[in-house]
């Protein structure tokens, strides 16, 4: 594969052909910030063609989504401030469309090219393509991905990784980190569209379907005879030494960027003998290091940074070789046999441990990372109060009005792209937008942009994790009750059941998990004009109508 960077600051920018290995395996976990942090801005220029094919990820045959001939799709590596102009074809033998959005990275400037059907672009068309063109911000760096935005595609693997790499002065002396990928979900043996015919029945009584397996970088192991009688599946055995191997030297400074790319469970990570030590979340937003022997759970849509080091305590520790990847099982509402819930992925340490543990408060045997806090105080960036505070309630219904089909609702407006026109709303008048659209408009000044607050109330039995297009927040408090509801108006109530706002450990982040039965405060300067997606990251829950968007400016 040939990869262009045109190189340079105006116009005396010069392309430079950089010639790079060839995407051939779907299980390449290392990445290349020594490519990136020292160079200037750049314009990257890729070709991607969507097709699809019979794949054995786990040994199970299963129709998936392809990226020039490869799933997942090809990492998209990059610093901050480079443009990107990626041309999508799509190359799919039936009429599906296709879209792709970048998950976490704010597109300011490019609402267009933000992915989201119906919203911002229609599906691109078979035979069709589509250019994204977008600057990445010079602020903006970390951990993110992309994803199909059209349909339930993204369960059947239509994503990728995308690491935006911090720039360097070309004085800074230090090492450059050793960095893997690991794109980590559960996977389901039906195709998606099949998996969500069975949820949007009534006859599902509102059961969301409980994956089969999981995956590590488009790979894992079965055993093909926990496969369920009623879906006989074509199957051949893989053993877990079969799986491509992550190896580690533990005389460098390696991090770990670990991905939930699944469509409903949240995922716990754990490596016998090493310590974990989470230094930012969802993009490059810095928390507080605690160590652990494990993480979790990180919600379908979440990212996180982890440093990886060898457990001095733990002299064995190079004879484990496994990564333990375990899924949350309890928002499952039924057994599904089919399943082993805990997955053990090859993992070794090579070379010699030089480097001295950094863990200062442990370490913990389990790190929960829904209560991690920010690295530095916030206090002195979030104002006290904010200007405007829309209050929203979340909640899965089977309503009799809707044949009792399951549907996922936000303040009783379900979510579906515009029917008539079928345009995206970015092209319409807002006096043009059908009753599925629920958009409030939020004004834009962009010399003094509104500091807004979400109320998010989440009626349901389960967390959902939100995530909002275009925008990092902050999460000013979290609550989930025992007893009732657990709901908070602040225009109702004097004081939140969750207690008062925390403005100094506030966590920036851009894709969060609302409590069930309970609320988040999620506090956003509406800075970044356009509309906005705001939804469930469960793909069932926002396939079948969880979803909104805000609009930022006219």
């Amino acid at each position: 594969m040939s990869k262009q960077y045109h190189l340079g600051i105006g116009e005396n920018a010069h392309k430079i052909n950089e010639t790079t290995e060839a995407h051939t395996s779907q299980t390449t976990f290392q990445l290349h910030p020594q490519d990136h942090v020292y160079r200037h801005r750049a314009t990257i220029h890729e070709k991607w063609r969507i097709t699809s094919g019979e794949r054995r990820p786990d040994g199970v045959l299963k129709r998936v989504y392809l990226i020039n001939d490869a799933f997942p799709g090809p990492t998209l590596e990059a610093r901050s401030g480079d443009n990107v102009v990626i041309s999508v074809e799509n190359g799919l033998e039936n009429d599906e469309g296709v879209s792709l959005h970048w998950h976490g990275l704010s597109m300011r400037g490019a609402n267009e090219y933000d992915g989201a059907v119906g919203l911002t672009q229609i599906p691109i068309a078979k035979g069709q393509s589509y250019n994204y063109s977008f600057t990445i911000e010079e602020g903006q760096h970390g951990t993110f991905w992309y994803h199909a935005h059209d349909g339930v595609q993204r369960a059947d693997g239509l994503f990728g990784g995308v690491v935006v790499h911090q720039p360097r002065d070309a004085g800074d002396s230090r090492t450059v980190d050793n960095e893997h990928l690991l794109m980590i979900g559960d996977w389901y043996h039906r195709s998606a569209e099949q998996a969500l015919d069975f949820y949007m029945h009534a006859g599902s009584f509102g059961n969301e379907p409980v994956p089969d397996n999981i995956l590590l970088n488009g790979v894992g192991a079965y055993n093909c005879s926990d496969a369920v009688p009623a879906r006989p599946l074509n199957c051949e055995l893989r053993a877990v030494d079969e799986l491509p191997t992550l190896k580690v030297d533990p005389s460098r400074r390696t991090v770990l960027r670990i991905v939930n790319v699944g469509a409903y469970a949240g995922v716990e990570i754990k490596m016998p003998g090493a310590l974990l030590t989470p230094f930012a979340v969802d993009g490059g937003n810095e928390i507080k290091k605690m160590s652990a022997s494990s993480l979790g759970f990180l919600q379908p849509g979440e990212r996180v940074g982890v440093l990886i080091q060898l457990d001095p305590k733990e002299p064995l520790a190079r004879l484990t070789g496994v990564l333990a990847v375990t899924l949350d099982t309890r928002p499952f509402k039924y057994p599904n046999s089919a399943l082993t819930s805990t997955h053990y992925f090859p993992f070794g340490w090579i070379g010699t441990a030089n480097q001295q543990s950094t863990y200062t408060t442990g370490p913990l045997d389990h790190l929960n990372l829904d209560s991690v806090e920010a690295a530095h105080d916030q206090s002195s960036i979030l104002p006290k109060n904010a200007d405007r505070t829309i209050v929203l309630y979340t909640i899965t219904q089977k309503l009799a009005r809707l044949n009792n089909v399951p549907h996922g609702s936000i303040n009783n407006t379900y979510w579906e792209p515009q029917a008539s026109p079928p345009a995206p709303l970015i092209t319409l008048n807002r006096e043009q937008w059908d009753e599925h659209q629920l958009v409030p408009q939020i004004p834009y000044n962009p010399d003094s942009p509104l500091w807004i607050d979400i109320v998010l109330n989440n009626l349901d039995e389960e967390g959902h994790p939100f995530h909002l297009h275009g925008y990092d927040f902050w999460v000013l408090s979290t609550y989930s009750s025992t007893f009732n509801w657990g709901s908070y108006n602040p225009f109702h109530s004097a004081e939140p059941p969750g207690g008062a706002y925390d403005l100094v450990n506030a966590v920036e982040k851009d894709t969060v998990l609302v409590p069930r039965r309970g609320y988040a405060v999620l506090r956003f300067r509406a800075d970044n004009p356009g509309i906005w997606m705001f939804h469930c990251h469960v793909l069932w829950h926002q396939a079948s109508g969880m979803a909104m968007a805000f609009q930022v400016g006219d």
